[in-house]
This record gives structure tokens, C-alpha cells and sequence, in this order.
């Protein structure tokens, strides 16, 4: 049976999401920036130790703030699937503190938005552009410690330009959702050693 994992990319203008959702499924990068002006989806499958994952990638376009309820969610076209996600991927440009502050914002939004145990949704924050380091706002690991220890979301760097832990990114975030998703599940260690084996591959 396959399983099917709906995933929210959420970021800032310019911090490069489509060009890691495009790195990911067609190994694929434009210098030229495009805006996201409208919802996109993206329907990769992944095959992790023996199961397929239909993957919905949501590329969303910039929005003012997560959607409170599921009648904003749906006036908005921009945010229709959201609130529903499996699983979100916050991208923040890491020379750029302003986007980091918009990450930052969302976060706190979907954790007061979304009830109950779906709370526990996994968010995996990226920092994206590493391979311009040089101009970054601060250390990596001042924002690692933070969204690690005090946010208890994942955290990874990546570069889409030269493809460096975009693949990770992805993998790091289905171990996360797997492991979640199939707590009560003994299948869930079986899948999670998969993840560490790096037996993951994008069709």
C-alpha cells in the first residue's frame, strides 16, 4: 500500500524553495529568479526500504500568516492545503535576517494554529544559500541551537545551486514523519535504520 506525505514549503520572497523542491525532483538549477505567485504541487514518489511514499510537495507562495482556521484557508488559493500538511519545510535565506524573522513567525503560527496532537507536526527549519556563507547574519550554530533545542524542530543548511544536503533535507524530514507517523508501529525502527543506511530513493 502506498503511503502518501503532504508536504508545505513555506518561506520568505527570494530564499530559493522552488529551487530546492527543482534541485530535489529534477536535479535542476535556474540562476534566474522566478517569484512564486500561485500554490504549486509537486508529486514525486520516494521508495524507502521497500515502501513508496507518494510525496505532495506544496510550493507556497509567499503569505502574510498561516491560516487560522480552515475557512481562511480556503478563501486564500495560495494556502489551500496548509493546515492539513503532514509536515512542513520553513526555508529562510541564511545571509538574510528578515527571512529568518518570517520563519520564525510561521512556526510560532502553525504550533497556535494547528490543535490537539496534530501540534506535533513535524517542521524541519532550512537554511538555504550556504554557499554563501560568507555573507550569513550570524553563526550556524547559535541558529541550530535555537531551533533544535528551543523549537525542537530539525535544522539543515543546504545549498540548491550546488545540490549540496538537498537530498538530506528530504530525508532527514521523512525520518522525522515516518517515526511519527508509525509511533505504535514496530515497522517505524525498520524504516528509521533505512533513513541512517541512506536507502532512500527519489523515482
Amino acid at each position: 500500500m502506498v503511503e502518501t506525505l503532504s508536504i508545505a514549503v513555506i518561506g520568505a520572497p527570494g530564499v530559493g524553495k522552488t529551487s530546492i523542491i527543482r534541485q530535489f525532483i529534477y536535479n535542476d538549477f535556474s540562476e534566474t529568479y522566478t517569484p512564486t505567485q500561485t500554490r504549486y504541487m509537486y508529486r514525486p514518489s520516494v521508495i524507502l526500504n521497500g515502501v513508496m511514499y507518494d510525496l505532495k510537495i506544496l510550493d507556497v507562495p509567499p503569505i502574510s500568516s498561516f491560516p487560522s482556521s480552515p475557512s481562511q484557508e480556503w478563501l486564500d488559493a495560495r494556502c489551500r492545503g496548509v493546515r492539513s500538511a503532514n509536515a512542513y519545510i520553513l526555508v529562510y535565506d541564511i545571509c538574510c535576517v528578515e527571512s529568518f524573522e518570517y520563519v520564525k513567525m510561521i512556526r510560532q503560527q502553525i504550533m497556535d494554529n494547528r490543535v490537539g496532537s496534530s501540534r506535533e507536526v513535524p517542521i524541519l527549519v532550512v537554511g538555504s544559500k550556504r554557499d554563501l556563507q560568507r555573507h550569513r547574519f550570524t553563526q550556524r550554530r547559535a541558529v541550530s541551537v535555537l531551533v533544535k533545542k528551543t523549537w525542537k524542530c530539525g535544522y539543515v543548511e543546504c545549498s540548491a545551486k550546488y545540490n549540496w544536503h538537498v537530498l538530506l533535507l528530504f530525508k532527514e524530514l521523512l525520518g522525522i514523519a515516518v517515526a511519527r507517523g508509525l509511533r505504535t508501529n514496530h515497522t517505524s525502527i525498520r524504516l528509521q535504520g533505512a533513513l541512517q543506511r541512506n536507502r532512500c530513493n527519489v523515482m
